[in-house]
């Protein structure tokens, strides 16, 4: 990343922290942890124990005296996985795909370890370019924002599949693992990754495009359009093909977030011309109800 880039970062990185970490604590520990204390079985009542914990209901179905069991809930392990490809170097609203995205995981970690959970993050192209295992600590975001803002971690080719083959190789059992791409130029075979991988982690993609990636430009005329993957080039008349482009575009966008909802899996849409916080709110607000 450029150095007005650095200083773009740490500049919108602070105000975006408070605000988020007012709204989202009380709303993370909810969805993610609970009260501190999950529910496991029911035990018949002995003298001696918590008569607090009795479960009248339960005692009166089974015509005994019967008591919750609880184990005390354990650290979340939170891994964000960022696409850094070619087409998250894109932009028509002055800010990248991949700014938007680095600081909206700065943002995430600093509210995540503060809540007292596990961090890390993978980097990938077609290969995980850095990796960072989840720990606790605010050291943790410090290493995050040195890998976010380092220009070498960014371009090349994109394959979620094969990140999410490499991923599953060091990552603990129920992760929670974050998938922050714009999901564009997927690889033949990456749904059956993403399903054989949701029973065994928490996964939740965001999905983050520029308006560009919906529309052509208003204005007519001939544009060069260049593939940020093969680098093919050609020309297109943009009266003839804008509707044809937006409704393919809106098209692939419904059919990522039908594979991730299909799944029971976390899934939401950003824009990078619009700030995250209020959509990314919304989502752990909705999740809140849903557990209730």
């Amino acid at each position: 990343m450029s150095e007005k880039y650095r200083k773009k970062l740490k500049v919108k990185i602070r105000p975006k922290m408070r605000v988020l970490n007012r709204a989202l604590e009380g709303n993370w520990n909810t969805v993610f942890k609970g009260r501190g204390m999950e529910f496991t079985n029911f035990k018949q009542y002995i003298l001696g124990d918590d008569a607090r914990k009795i479960d009248w209901k339960a005692s009166l179905r089974c015509g005994d005296v019967l008591v919750k069991e609880l184990e005390e809930y354990h650290a979340l392990n939170v891994f964000f996985l960022f696409d850094a490809s070619n087409s998250m170097l894109c932009s028509s609203t002055g800010q990248l795909k991949s700014e938007y995205g680095a600081e909206l995981i700065s943002n995430l970690c600093y509210n995540i370890i503060k809540s007292g959970d596990a961090v890390g993050m993978g980097m990938f192209t077609d290969e995980i370019i850095t990796k960072i295992i989840p720990a606790k600590g605010q050291g943790m975001h410090f290493k995050i924002l040195q890998e976010l803002e380092n220009l070498k971690n960014y371009g090349g080719e994109f394959n979620l599949k094969k990140a999410l083959m490499l991923a599953n190789s060091f990552l603990d059992e129920g992760t929670m693992v974050i998938i922050v791409s714009d999901f564009i130029g997927l690889k033949e075979g990456w749904i059956k990754y993403i399903k054989i991988l949701s029973r065994k982690y928490d996964l939740m993609g965001i999905m983050i495009r520029d308006p560009r990636d919906y529309s052509m430009p208003e204005k007519n005329g001939q544009y060069l359009l260049e593939d940020p993957f093969t680098k093919e080039k050609m020309y297109i008349d943009a009266h003839q093909y804008r509707k044809i482009y937006a409704d393919e575009a809106e098209k692939k966008k419904k059919f990522v977030k039908q594979v991730f909802e299909k799944a029971r899996m976390g899934f939401v849409c950003l824009h990078t011309d619009q700030d995250f916080e209020k959509p990314i709110i919304d989502y752990f607000r909705k999740r809140v109800i849903s557990s209730r």
